[in-house]
């Protein structure tokens, strides 16, 4: 119910196709945590800081691609989930 609820938000924020295409898309997710985490680690401590939908609707809009789709996928894929545990991201 909670993952339902989360990606029903996740697609309100950044569009149902681009949510979409984030989970087709896990590799780029993982290859961001790999290669960006700093920008990764930016981009989410600047998602979570924001209270309001519209604000994170203009959020989601100033993101890069990449970042959005790492954002998505650390939140409602299990094998990027795991990649964040394991890489120690504790942040989301």
């Amino acid at each position: 119910m909670l993952h339902r609820q989360l990606r029903n938000a996740l697609e309100e924020i950044f569009g149902t196709s681009f949510v979409s295409e984030a989970l087709a898309n896990a590799p780029i997710a993982q290859i961001v945590l790999y290669e960006r985490r700093e920008d990764f680690k930016k981009a989410v401590l600047g998602f979570q800081r924001i209270n309001f939908r519209d604000e994170h609707t203009a959020y989601a809009a100033t993101m890069e691609r990449e970042l959005g789709i790492a954002l998505i996928c650390s939140l409602l894929d299990n094998d990027t989930r795991e990649l964040v545990s394991e890489l120690g991201l504790n942040y989301l």
